[in-house]
């Protein structure tokens, strides 16, 4: 059941990256737990609460979007019950009407399942200004 729910959670992970790159409204809803404590942190913004001020984010950014597209690297995946985390790199490519910019962002998901299916309730995402270190200078 374990590698079945790791494989899951990996696959709403990826859901909620494609539902980002569509710039669609509908399809980040698709994703996200519908749950007043669900929570997001944008690069740059501050903490939003609950299902209005969270959407009304993705409507803003998608508005402002002409396209986004992710390459995912460095991911690791913990299931605990029914909760689970996703810690990764978002490499990513997109333009808006100010042009061009690419990103590194370290992100960190939190799913929860309901019903069968897993859920994002979590987003934080912070960008990352530095290379990265040689795994054997990485703190541990």
């Amino acid at each position: 059941m374990e590698k079945d729910d790791t494989n899951a959670v990996l696959a709403a992970n990826r859901a909620f990256y494609r539902a980002f790159e569509t710039l669609q409204i509908e399809e980040m809803e698709k994703v996200w737990l519908r749950a007043s404590y669900i929570k997001c942190i944008h690069p740059g913004w501050p903490l939003l609460c609950g299902w209005g001020p969270v959407m009304t984010s993705w409507e803003r950014i998608f508005a402002n979007t002409l396209s986004m597209h992710f390459t995912l690297t460095d991911v690791r995946v913990e299931v605990s019950g029914s909760l689970a985390w996703v810690v990764l790199m978002e490499n990513l490519e997109s333009r808006s009407y100010d042009g061009a910019a690419q990103a590194r962002v370290l992100a960190t998901n939190i799913f929860e399942k309901r019903d069968g299916q897993w859920f994002l309730v979590h987003h934080h995402a912070s960008p990352v200004l530095l290379p990265s270190a040689p795994p054997e200078e990485q703190l541990q």
